[in-house]
C-alpha cells in the first residue's frame, strides 16, 4: 500500500544518530522554509477570507431576517453539516496518508460517490416526511435544497486531499477563496431578492460547486466508477476511526449552546455563541493552516517498519519541532485576544455585547490548550495508530459536556471556566497519544515553552500596561486595540530573538538541542 515518494528527501533519511537526525531535519526545514511558509500563508490567507465572508453574511442575514427564520437556519444547518460529515467520511485524510495509483484514486472517488449518493436519500426522505406527515412545507424545501450539497461535498473531500497530498496548496488556497466569494454574491443577492433563509443556503452550495469545479479543473482527475471490496473495506476501516472523531468534535462544538440555552435562557446563549464565534475565528485561522501543514510536513517524515510490519512515517522528529512552532505562534496570538477582548467586543459588536468580553478571555485560554490536538490526527495517521484516537477523543466529549451540565447552572461564566478545565484534561490526553504512539518528544517542546513564557509574560505586561495607559487617557478604542497588537507582537518577537542570542542558538524553536 505505502511506496516511496521520489525525489522526497527525508525519504531518504537512514537511522542516525538523535543529533545527527536533528541536524538533518533543522537544514531540511531551513533550505524549504520559504515554499512553506508560502503554502502556510496561502491557506492563512483563504481562511482569512472565509471567515470575513461567513461573518458579513451572518450580520447582514441577522438584520434582514426575522428571528424565527434565523432560528430555522441555525437548527436546520447544525442538522446538515452532521450528514455533511457523515458524507465526507475519511476520504481526503486516506488520500493524504496513502501513495495511491490511479486505480485506488479511482476506487476512493467511487465510494466517495456512494456515499453522497446514501446521505443525500437520507436528506431527501427526511424532507418528504417533512412534508408528508408533518405538513411543514416550508422546512421540507429548505431541506431538499440542504441535500444538494452532500455529494458535491463528499466528492469535493476527495479532490481536497489529493490537491494537499500533491503538495498544491497555494492552488487549494485560491479555489476557496474563489468559492466563497460566489457563495458570498448569492447569498447576498438572494436576501436583495427576498429568498430570505433559502438564499443562504443557497450560498453554500454554489459556494460547495465552485470548489468541486476549481478542483476538477486543476487536477484534471476525474473519478471512473470502480470498486474492490478488499480496497472499499481499508478505506471503510481507516475512515471509521476519522468519522467517528469527526463526530464526536462535532458533539462538543454544539453542546455548550444549547446546555446554556436551555438552563440559563437564550440571552445567556447568545452571549456564549458570540463570544465561541470569535474566538472560533481565530482558531480557524491558525488550526486549519496548521492541520494542513501538519500532513504535509509528516508524510516528507523517513518510512520504517511499525511495530505491526507496516510501513510507517517516523515522524516524530519533525512533529516536535512543529508543535515548537505552533505554540510559539498560538499563545502569544490567544493571549492577546483575552487582554483586548473587552475592547475588541465593543468595536466589532458594540456596547450591548459587553458581556460577552469576559467569556472571550476565558475561551481563549481554553483554545491554548486545545492547539496541540490539531496536529494528532495527521501523527497518528501517518504512524499506523489512528485506531487509538477515537476512544480518547470520546472521553475528551464526555468530560467536556458533562462539566457543561454540571457547571451551566451557576451562570455562563463556571460553563465557560468548566470547558477550561476540560481542555486541560484533552491537552494531557493529546500528549499522551503524540508521545506514546506518535514518536513526538513532549519533554523537549516543554523545555523550549519554559523560554517562551518569558517572552509571552513580558508580551503580557506590556500588553497590559498599555491598555491601562490608554484608558486613562481617553483614547480611542481602535487606536488602543493596534497599540496593543504592534507593541506586544514587536517586545514577543524581539525577546525571542534576544534569549536565542544569549543561548547560542540553544532557545531557538527550530533548533534540536535541549
Amino acid at each position: 500500500m505505502f511506496t516511496y515518494r521520489d525525489g522526497a528527501l527525508m525519504d531518504s533519511f537512514p537511522l542516525r544518530p538523535k543529533r545527527t537526525v536533528w541536524t538533518s531535519l533543522r537544514h531540511w526545514l531551513r533550505a524549504r522554509m520559504p515554499a512553506i511558509i508560502g503554502d502556510g500563508a496561502s491557506t492563512l490567507v483563504s481562511k482569512v477570507v472565509s471567515q470575513v465572508v461567513q461573518l458579513l453574511i451572518f450580520l447582514v442575514a441577522a438584520r434582514v431576517l426575522e428571528s424565527a427564520e434565523f432560528g430555522l437556519y441555525a437548527f436546520s444547518s447544525a442538522i446538515v453539516v452532521m450528514l455533511v460529515v457523515i458524507s465526507e467520511g475519511g476520504w481526503g485524510e486516506f488520500v493524504m496518508k496513502a501513495e495511491c495509483t490511479d486505480r485506488e484514486l479511482d476506487q476512493i472517488g467511487t465510494i466517495s460517490i456512494i456515499a453522497g449518493v446514501l446521505v443525500t436519500i437520507v436528506g431527501l426522505m427526511g424532507a418528504a416526511i417533512a412534508w408528508l406527515v408533518f405538513g411543514r412545507q416550508h422546512e421540507a424545501l429548505l431541506l431538499v435544497l440542504f441535500s444538494c450539497w452532500f455529494l458535491p461535498s463528499s466528492l469535493y473531500a476527495v479532490y481536497d486531499g489529493l490537491l494537499v497530498a500533491r503538495g498544491l496548496l497555494r492552488k487549494q488556497a485560491a479555489i476557496r477563496i474563489a468559492s466563497e466569494i460566489a457563495g458570498l454574491c448569492v447569498a447576498m443577492l438572494g436576501l436583495w431578492l427576498g429568498w430570505n433563509v433559502f438564499s443562504l443556503a443557497a450560498g453554500r452550495l454554489v459556494s460547495q460547486l465552485v470548489c468541486l469545479a476549481g478542483s476538477v479543473a486543476v487536477l484534471a482527475w476525474r473519478p471512473r466508477l470502480h470498486l474492490t471490496w478488499p480496497f472499499a473495506r481499508e478505506i471503510l476501516e481507516f475512515s471509521s476511526h476519522i468519522l467517528s472523531n469527526r463526530l464526536i468534535l462535532f458533539l462538543r462544538s454544539y453542546s455548550g449552546t444549547l446546555a446554556i440555552g436551555s438552563f440559563l435562557g437564550l440571552a445567556e446563549a447568545g452571549y456564549y455563541r458570540v463570544a465561541e464565534r470569535i474566538v472560533a475565528a481565530f482558531s480557524e485561522l491558525i488550526g486549519e493552516p496548521a492541520r494542513m501543514l501538519a500532513w504535509t510536513l509528516f508524510r516528507r517524515a523517513a518510512i520504517v517498519i511499525g511495530v505491526d510490519g507496516r510501513q510507517v512515517r517516523d515522524a516524530g522528529p519533525s512533529a516536535t519541532v512543529f508543535m515548537t512552532v505552533l505554540m510559539a505562534i498560538s499563545t502569544p496570538i490567544y493571549l492577546g485576544l483575552s487582554l483586548i477582548s473587552s475592547d475588541l467586543i465593543d468595536i466589532v459588536l458594540g456596547e450591548k455585547w459587553a458581556s460577552a468580553a469576559i467569556l472571550v478571555a476565558i475561551l481563549s485560554v481554553k483554545q491554548i490548550l486545545l492547539m496541540p490536538g490539531y496536529v494528532t490526527e495527521a501523527l497518528l495517521s501517518l504512524s499506523g495508530n489512528i485506531r487509538r484516537m477515537p476512544r480518547t477523543l470520546l472521553l475528551n466529549a464526555v468530560v467536556s459536556v458533562s462539566l457543561i451540565l454540571l457547571l451551566a447552572p451557576f451562570g455562563v461564566v463556571a460553563a465557560a471556566w468548566g470547558q477550561c478545565l476540560a481542555s486541560l484534561i484533552s491537552f494531557f490526553t493529546s500528549m499522551h497519544l503524540q508521545k506514546n504512539y506518535g514518536g513526538l518528544r513532549w519533554g523537549r517542546v516543554l523545555r523550549k515553552s519554559g523560554y517562551l513564557a518569558v517572552a509571552v509574560a513580558l508580551m503580557a505586561s506590556a500588553v497590559y500596561g498599555l491598555g491601562y495607559f490608554a484608558g486613562s487617557l481617553s483614547m480611542q478604542r481602535v487606536l488602543t486595540v493596534l497599540l496593543q497588537v504592534v507593541s506586544g507582537g514587536a517586545i514577543y518577537i524581539c525577546t525571542l530573538l534576544a534569549l536565542e542570542k544569549m543561548s547560542g542558538g540553544a532557545v531557538s524553536i527550530l533548533s534540536g538541542r535541549r
